[in-house]
C-alpha cells in the first residue's frame, strides 16, 4: 500500500475514502481474502468500526498528521509524501466532508452502512485505477506507484 502515500492530486473526498478502503483492505486480508460482500459485512459489524470510523478517530488522526507540517508562510500545510500543499480552506472542507461521511456511517441500519462503505471504497478504487493509468502513460511519473496495475482489493 506504499503507492497510495506518494500519489498526488487526491481530492478531499478521496483522502477520506482512502481511510475506509485501507481499513476494509486490512480486514479482508486478515480474513484470508474472502468474497468482498462478506468482508464488508464483517467490517461494518466490528467494534473497531465504531471506535475508528463512527467516532472520527481515524479522520481526526489524518487531520492531526496534516497539521503537524505547516507551511513556512502559514498559508497551509505541506504533505511530505506527495509534495502537495493543503490550504486552511481545504481543512475546513475536509471537516465538512468528515461530518457528512460520519453521519452516513453512524446509521443503525446495517444495510445502509454496507452500501455506503461499498460506495466509498468503489469511488476510491476507481480513482486509484485512473491515477495508475495516468502515471503509467507518463514516463516521468512511473515511479510513484508500485508495479502492480491495480489496487489489491478489487471492487
Amino acid at each position: 500500500m506504499a503507492w497510495r502515500k506518494k500519489a498526488k492530486g487526491k481530492t478531499i473526498s478521496i483522502r477520506l475514502y482512502e481511510i475506509i478502503y485501507v481499513g476494509l483492505l486490512m480486514l479482508w486480508s486478515k480474513m484470508g481474502k474472502p468474497p468482498l460482500d462478506r468482508a464488508i459485512y464483517e467490517y461494518v459489524r466490528r467494534d473497531e468500526y465504531k471506535e475508528d470510523l463512527m467516532s472520527r478517530k481515524l479522520f481526526n488522526k489524518l487531520i492531526r498528521e496534516i497539521k503537524e507540517t505547516p507551511c513556512r508562510d502559514k498559508t497551509g500545510y505541506y504533505l511530505e509524501n506527495s509534495a502537495e500543499i493543503l490550504t486552511h480552506q481545504d481543512l475546513q472542507k475536509m471537516n465538512i466532508e468528515i461530518n457528512s461521511i460520519v453521519k452516513r456511517l453512524t446509521t443503525n441500519k446495517i444495510v445502509e452502512r454496507y452500501s455506503d462503505i461499498f460506495e466509498y471504497c468503489k469511488q476510491y478504487y476507481s480513482w486509484a485505477l485512473n491515477k495508475k493509468l495516468q502515471q503509467s502513460e507518463d514516463i516521468t511519473e512511473q515511479q510513484n506507484f508500485e508495479t502492480s496495475e491495480e489496487p489489491p482489493l478489487k471492487l
